[in-house]
């Protein structure tokens, strides 16, 4: 007996990276519960095998995270995860641990106290508060399906190995956002090109009142060397830092494309590099911003 739901309990040593990989966990479309209270796990398994989560087309996934805060959890979740598998959920729990003096140095950091600092009073130090949280947890550990030191792990280095976890194959969305540098910069952009060295359609009488989207605007810009010119190079560079956004885990990358106004010339540019980048491993889409105006 199966089914198509898929359920990852994070849980480990405080510090160690368990919120970062809730994080990851929800940007590839996890359903996230943070620390859910021991009271009320028996009637989360009760809506994961409920037949309004049985029927949902495609399946569902779940991922929720558990620390020692709540130590009638550890119980309580023990017999719950024998209860989904007993019914065919996939379940997995993944143990996140780390060198101690790392863990010190990241609470230190981020000047925030160990869990078990603001509920156990007499414990006095962090070393101490670890220590206790080992013992505490030595049994989840012991239980866990995949036990990951993450000591030598930046942010992205978590997120990729969630990511490898979860078989999950990046992708990157690529937004080409034409502007007018008359009404301001974007905000949001990352990259910027501008294109106010062409010549400038808006001085041709007949094209003045199109926009790049018209062949007519579009073949005036693109014919000009330069154009060719600027194309072929910011085509190339983009080439080159994609694959490298993706694998350093960035989702999104926006490139301004900016002229005077915003209607002509980076109009037209934006849609030869929309044609140039497409039928890559990544989705372009072309925003106009001013192209109405």
């Amino acid at each position: 007996m199966s089914t198509d739901i898929r359920l990852v309990i994070i849980t480990g040593i405080s510090g160690s990276g368990k919120s970062t990989a809730l994080n990851a966990f929800e940007d590839l479309g996890f359903t996230c519960i943070d620390n859910l209270p021991g009271v009320l796990t028996s009637a989360f398994v009760d809506h994961l095998l409920s037949s309004e989560v049985q029927g949902k087309e495609g399946g569902v996934k779940f991922a929720l995270l558990v620390d020692c805060r709540d130590r009638s959890s550890f119980t309580s979740l023990k017999t719950s995860i024998e209860r989904l598998k007993n019914k065919g959920v996939d379940v997995s729990v993944l143990f996140f641990d780390c060198q101690d003096e790392i863990i010190v140095r990241r609470f230190r950091e981020t000047r925030r106290p160990h869990p078990l600092l603001r509920s156990e009073t007499l414990m006095l130090t962090i070393g101490q508060a670890l220590e206790t949280e080992r013992e505490l947890l030595a049994d989840l550990k012991e239980a866990a399906d995949r036990v990951l030191d993450t000591s030598a792990f930046t942010p992205h280095d978590l997120r990729r190995f969630i990511e490898s976890y979860c078989d999950y194959q990046g992708s990157l969305q690529v937004f080409l956002e034409t502007f007018g540098f008359k009404y301001g910069v974007p905000h949001d952009v990352d990259l910027m090109i501008d294109v106010r060295f062409l010549p400038n359609p808006h001085f041709v009488e007949e094209l003045r009142p199109l926009t790049g989207e018209d062949k007519r605007v579009y073949d005036y810009v693109i014919s000009q060397p330069d154009a060719q010119t600027v194309l072929e190079k910011y085509g190339d560079l983009l080439e080159f830092l994609i694959p490298k956004y993706i694998a350093e885990g960035k989702r999104y990358l926006t490139v301004g494309i900016g002229c005077t106004g915003g209607r002509h010339r980076s109009v037209a540019i934006a849609r030869s590099l929309e044609a140039q980048l497409g039928g890559k491993d990544y989705d372009v889409s072309v925003i106009h911003r001013d192209s109405s105006r």
